[in-house]
């Protein structure tokens, strides 16, 4: 999974996408890939699978900070202000230290 991470933090969403499919053969029930997938697919602009992969990784791990964040993200970009502010209000409540919530 680590390997995936890299290839998406250069912007390879597709290989990373590619790579995640195989990991998620072997983990389908880990939030932290439903989170990369979702970021991957955001980063493509494909924001209604964005949105479902999250909205998967918060059902697997309620009480992600990071999986709440990127909610916040994609629903900010998406102009959905009462969603964002709602998933931003979570993460503000897990982790009040967490500095990009504020921002």
């Amino acid at each position: 999974m680590a390997a995936c991470q890299v290839i998406q933090k250069h912007g390879d969403a597709d290989v990373a996408l590619s790579k995640y499919r195989i990991v998620y053969g072997r983990k389908p029930e880990c939030a932290q890939v439903w989170n990369n997938i979702g970021m991957c697919f955001f980063s493509k602009k494909k924001f209604v699978a964005a949105v479902s992969c999250l909205k998967r990784a918060n059902y697997l791990a309620p009480f992600e900070l990071y999986i709440l964040y990127n909610l916040a993200l994609v629903h900010l970009y998406l102009q959905q202000n009462a969603s964002a502010a709602i998933f931003l209000q979570s993460a503000i409540r897990l982790n009040r230290k967490h500095a990009p919530s504020y921002a």
